[in-house]
């Protein structure tokens, strides 16, 4: 599985159990904002996961 399509999931399941467990109502035109910010800072994303911990 690509990076991408693991993060696109992640944030659709994100938003599925905030519909389901915090009753937040999310329209699909929403959903597709969130998801495409998601999908172009992934890479970015990474990039801040993968720097050494500051102390």
């Amino acid at each position: 599985m690509k990076v991408h399509d693991f993060a696109y999931q992640v944030a659709v399941h994100t938003m599925e159990l905030l519909e389901k467990g915090h009753h937040y109502k999310i329209s699909d035109a929403h959903r597709k904002e969130v998801t495409m910010a998601v999908l172009k800072d992934v890479d970015a994303i990474i990039k801040k996961a993968s720097e050494p911990k500051k102390k």
